[in-house]
């Protein structure tokens, strides 16, 4: 039966940091070793004969992968316990890596890219795994550190990639290889069974539970519909913007390339770090579930217009600055909002949907502009991210609750 909002007034838990720590190494190896493969991987298709055809299908070959495997993960983690689906999953992902190592044509490199991309859903086990050990109170600080995890791994593995790279294409490949056996051996080691409070035995046997049967509740229907606005806005500016800044913008001079490309992921994952794990927190004593929301693409809707219009290094700045925040925010902050309006036992494949829900943005995205960027109709490509955005906000504005709290 289902019952009118309730909200917890009671002081929260603090974060129990032997918990959050390893999750945060995991998250943080996994992330790093994402990013010292994806800085090389155009290269290494193009020495082995790809087109950038054939590299655009690499991309998207691990992110049907995703879309594929992300709820099935979360489902297994509801049933079975997240730390032995995160081990599987990582099993697969040091698999993958290694077939990519030692790839000798384009068809290695697609297979070994779809597999990484089954798991990729691992994330969602992580964020269950948190959601299990806090309360509503504090999942939100808690869901900020571990994406802080993960952008402070998009720093590291690109670094690493810089450096590596140097020495042979192979050599970053080999460096996140190791990172993700470094995570297998903490989550090993470091992280508990990670069940939900009801175990597989003791609830009733649910069966596949279907996309429409999970979007059954209003809210979180309203969260994941705000969700595929977000992300299908930053994956039209992010995709597309390395090439308009290359073909209309002059950075001290020079034309806009890759070394210039790297100084703004590092400048990304640096704000990604101080937003998710110092930020977060404080808006969370000051900003109901539904501000925030609305705050998040306030920001973004800002940084898209900057871009758009951008002559300048330090309007370019601002213009990434306001992105970054916005989308540093985004993450940690509708993770804990899907988790806090589902029930314990059905955390794992609520958040596996809504990413793999998202994976098709990542799909639709890159190609749809890639088309309109072909024509040069740099306006539309602004219009569009910045009108999906605002239809985000109206939808949180209108369907969300202004007091925010748990769904009982």
């Amino acid at each position: 039966m289902t019952t009118k909002p309730q909200f917890d007034i009671s002081p929260s838990k603090p974060l129990d940091w032997r918990i959050i720590l390893p999750v945060f190494a995991i998250v943080c190896a996994n992330a790093a070793g994402t990013a010292s493969v994806l800085p090389v991987l155009p290269f290494h298709v193009r020495a082995m004969g790809g087109t950038p055809l054939v590299l655009g299908m690499v991309i998207a070959a691990e992110a049907v992968g995703q879309f594929a495997s992300a709820p099935a993960l979360g489902q297994l983690s509801d049933r079975f316990g997240r730390k032995h689906v995160l081990l599987t999953s990582q099993c697969v992902a040091a698999v993958s890596l290694a077939l990519l190592a030692v790839a000798p044509s384009v068809a290695f490199i697609l297979v070994a890219r779809a597999l990484f991309g089954l798991t990729s859903g691992n994330i969602s086990v992580t964020a269950a795994y948190i959601a299990d050990h806090t309360d509503a109170a504090n999942r939100r600080p808690a869901m900020g550190i571990l994406m802080g995890g993960a952008g402070l791994g998009g720093i590291v593995g690109a670094g690493l990639s810089g450096i590596l790279s140097g020495i042979s294409l192979m050599m970053p490949v080999l460096a996140a290889l190791g990172l993700v056996v470094a995570s297998l051996v903490v989550t090993s080691l470091c992280l508990g069974g990670g069940r939900p409070t009801k175990t597989s035995k003791e609830q009733p046997h649910r069966g596949n539970i279907s996309f429409r049967a999970i979007l059954a509740s209003p809210v979180v229907r309203a969260l994941v519909i705000v969700m595929l606005c977000h992300f299908f806005a930053y994956g039209t500016y992010i995709s597309q913007m390395p090439v308009f800044l290359a073909e209309t913008f002059q950075w001290n001079g020079r034309v806009f390339g890759a070394k210039e490309l790297s100084y703004l992921i590092m400048m990304d994952g640096a704000v990604n770090v101080v937003a998710q794990v110092f930020l977060l927190g404080w808006l969370g004593k000051h900003f109901t579930e539904r501000n925030l929301i609305l705050l998040i693409f306030l920001l973004i809707c800002l940084g898209f217009i900057t871009a758009g219009i951008a002559s300048s290094i330090p309007v370019l700045i601002v213009a990434v600055l306001c992105v970054s925040t916005g989308d540093a925010l985004a993450k940690p902050t509708y993770l804990a909002a899907l988790s806090i309006h589902v029930p314990s036992e059905r955390q794992g494949v609520v958040l596996g949907a809504a990413q793999s829900l998202l994976a098709v943005t990542d799909i639709v995205a890159p190609v749809l502009l890639g088309f309109i960027l072909g024509y040069a109709l740099y306006s539309l490509w602004i219009g569009i991210a910045v009108a999906v955005a605002i239809v985000g906000a109206l939808i949180a504005a209108t369907r969300l609750s202004r007091q925010g709290g748990a769904e009982a």
